[in-house]
C-alpha cells in the first residue's frame, strides 16, 4: 500500500464526456463533517458504472470497485484515507489468455480549499527534493468527489503488465519508479514501461 505522488492522469479512450460526467461520482460535503469527528463512507460501483469505467480505463471488463473513505477535517479542508478494492478481467502478457485480477490499495491525500491549497503547493515547491510530502487535491465549493478520486487511484493500481498465476516461467524483474520519477523502494511506485529494455541492456553489458 502507498500514497500516490501527485494527481494521476487517466486514459480516457474515446470517451470525451468523462471530465464533465464522472462514471463513478460520489460527492462528499466537507462542511457537513464536524471537526474532530472523522466519518467513514462506503461506496460500490454499480454494474453500469463498472461498464463505463472499463471503457474509460481501457480495460476488458471491470467486475467490481468498492471504496471506503475516511474523512477528517483539517485546516483548510480535509484529510482523506481511501481503502479501495476491485476486480477486473485482463489478458495475460505471456499466455494471451484472459483471467481475473484483483486490486487493493490504501491512498492518503489532503483536499484543501484556497488559500490553504496554494500555501501547501508553495511549501512543497520550496521543500527539499528528498522530502516525501504528498501534493494536495483542490477542494472546490467545499466538496470532494470521492468516487472520481478513487477511480484515478484505481487506474494507477492496475498492473500494466498483467500476468496470470498459471503463466510459465518467472516474471521479468522490472525497475520501479515513483510517479515523479527516480528510483523508489519496493511497493512505492509504478513500473517503468521501458524497464524490460533496461534489464536486457544490463544483462548484455554483464555478458560482455
Amino acid at each position: 500500500h502507498f500514497a500516490f505522488q501527485g494527481r494521476p492522469t487517466l486514459m480516457t479512450g474515446t470517451d470525451t464526456t468523462s471530465a464533465q460526467t464522472p462514471e463513478f461520482s460520489r460527492v462528499i460535503e466537507i462542511e457537513a463533517i464536524e471537526p474532530g469527528e472523522p466519518r467513514t463512507f462506503s461506496y460500490a460501483a454499480t454494474p453500469a458504472e463498472c461498464a463505463a469505467l472499463g471503457r474509460r480505463l481501457q480495460q476488458e471488463q471491470i467486475l467490481s470497485l468498492e471504496v471506503g473513505v475516511t474523512v477528517t477535517r483539517v485546516r483548510g479542508g480535509a484529510h482523506l484515507v481511501f481503502d479501495l478494492s476491485g476486480r477486473l478481467i485482463q489478458t495475460c502478457v505471456v499466455t494471451n489468455l484472459r483471467f481475473e485480477a484483483s486490486v487493493s490499495e490504501i491512498v492518503e491525500v489532503d483536499a484543501l480549499a484556497e488559500p490553504e491549497y496554494s500555501r501547501r503547493l508553495a511549501a512543497l515547491d520550496a521543500a527539499e527534493p528528498e522530502d516525501d510530502q504528498e501534493p494536495p487535491e483542490q477542494l472546490v465549493d467545499g466538496r470532494v468527489d470521492a468516487g472520481e478520486l478513487a477511480t484515478e487511484y484505481f487506474s494507477l493500481a492496475i498492473d500494466p503488465y498483467p500476468r496470470s498465476p498459471e503463466a510459465p516461467g518467472e516474471p521479468v524483474e522490472r525497475e520501479v519508479f515513483t510517479l515523479r520519477g527516480g528510483n523508489a523502494p519496493e511497493g512505492k511506485g509504478r513500473e517503468h514501461p521501458f524497464a524490460k529494455l533496461a534489464a536486457l541492456k544490463q544483462r548484455m553489458d554483464t555478458d560482455t
